[in-house]
């Protein structure tokens, strides 16, 4: 993983100057007009995507459509990498997180208005909160994304636990402790080392009201920090959670752990557009995250599910935003997606899935209670993958038993202050 990070930092300072040098809009094409759409996920987004990609087509015989798609693992590498070389799709998916990370390095992505799209369709905060960089729209959400936590009551009835209970820190700990007690190849948690590190932002957002602000400073004390850590050891020491010797193989695929899928692991953390695939065969529930006394932010996250973007070196940005207004404005194509990017973010989107009763009552649960349970924006600082992968390198020293709560709040609090004066 650290590796990873450091070949991508080396390609950005490498090919940093492409990034800034943007381009100026090609001429429209008179003739055919090929544009690439890449994009991450499983089977689940690839075939409706690919569906719609084929009506528009239809719709518009001179227009070809290209997908390129796959699964999570390198995505992101693999679009900077084709950003810097000038070699990216015309249509791109990222992760919120990412578009204030790419933009600053240059005109990297297409401005988009109200002429190219609907944009009444948009909650105008959202666009604002989450697809703005300097002041410039630059994307569009595929989907209002909700974190939220899908326990199994019938596993958590199965070790005299309250299958509707609500939860606190606490009583994760008073009632989780019994999975383990009975059976020590059982879990409360099924959190792999990334998860963790979600659950340990959320904590730290109720106690300090973030990790890192909007001024780009840490936002929690040394003893903030230690109090964070000392409560996540207790999930270790108490069962709550499985060693991370053995999580760790499952890293951002808790879903994949056979301990998970055979039913050894009651509740998990996960997003709204991806419970689907991470609950899998099981049948599972949804219930609101603790919130602890006094909280200064809920630490809930509530932002797209992707952002879809337009390449601003494509050679036809006009028929790209094009295609963007369709996949989120147009009846067949709205049908046809369903939920493959989670509940949709327009208005037309979610009347069409509801009159087709395409919207399952739990997704329309789960987000409900997540937009109502939601904290405050991150800052751009705390989404970086920098800033991300200090917490990541912290949390999976802490969580190997390397670290004392207090030796990690320190490292946690210098190594974030080192990071972030560089960016």
């Amino acid at each position: 993983m650290k590796k990873t990070l450091v070949l991508l930092l080396i390609a950005l300072l490498a090919m940093g100057t492409v990034f800034a040098a943007g381009s100026k809009e090609a001429a429209a094409q008179t003739g055919p007009v090929t544009l690439r759409l890449s994009w991450w996920g499983g089977d689940s987004r690839h075939t409706p995507t690919l569906k719609a990609m084929e009506a528009y087509t239809a719709q518009n015989p001179n227009v070809r459509l290209e997908g390129e798609y796959g699964g999570w693992d390198g995505y992101y590498q693999k679009i900077v990498t084709q950003i810097a070389g000038g070699t990216a799709a015309d249509i791109i998916q990222i992760d919120q997180p990412w578009l204030a990370e790419l933009a600053s390095k240059g005109d990297v992505f297409a401005t988009i208005d109200s002429s190219m799209v609907d944009l009444s369709q948009f909650d105008a905060d959202f666009l604002k909160n989450y697809c703005t960089y300097e002041g410039k729209l630059l994307g569009l959400p595929t989907g209002t994304n909700v974190n939220t936590l899908i326990v199994d009551p019938a596993m958590l009835s199965s070790f005299g636990i309250d299958p509707n209970t609500v939860w606190t820190w606490d009583n994760i700990i008073t009632e989780g402790r019994k999975i383990n007690a009975q059976d020590k190849t059982a879990y409360f948690s099924g959190a792999t080392p990334d998860i963790l590190r979600y659950w340990f932002e959320i904590y730290i957002a109720q106690l300090a009201g973030a990790v890192v602000d909007s001024n780009k400073k840490v936002a929690f004390t040394q003893a903030q920090g230690t109090e964070a850590f000392t409560y996540f050891k207790r999930w270790f020491d108490e069962g709550i959670v499985a060693p991370f010797s053995q999580t760790s193989l499952f890293y951002q695929k808790f879903q994949e752990n056979p301990s998970w899928i055979n039913g050894k692991m009651a509740t998990s953390w996960t997003w709204v557009s991806s419970m689907d695939k991470d609950i899998g065969a099981r049948k599972m529930e949804t219930r609101q995250f603790p919130v602890m006394a006094g909280a200064k932010n809920s630490g809930v996250l509530m932002r797209p599910s992707q952002i879809f973007v337009v390449n601003n070196n494509s050679k036809n940005k006009a028929e790209a935003i094009k295609v963007l207004n369709y996949l989120f404005t147009d009846a067949q194509a709205l049908e046809l997606l369903g939920l493959a990017r989670g509940i949709p973010s327009t208005v037309v989107g979610r009347s069409v899935l509801a009159q087709k009763g395409m919207i399952t009552t739990m997704a329309e649960n789960a987000t409900n209670e997540g937009i109502a349970q939601a904290g405050l924006p991150q800052s751009v600082y705390q989404m970086n993958s920098e800033v991300m992968q200090v917490m990541q390198d912290v949390i999976d020293e802490f969580g190997f038993g390397k670290l004392t709560p207090a030796e990690a709040s320190a490292k946690l609090i210098k190594n974030l202050e080192a990071t972030l004066a560089s960016l």
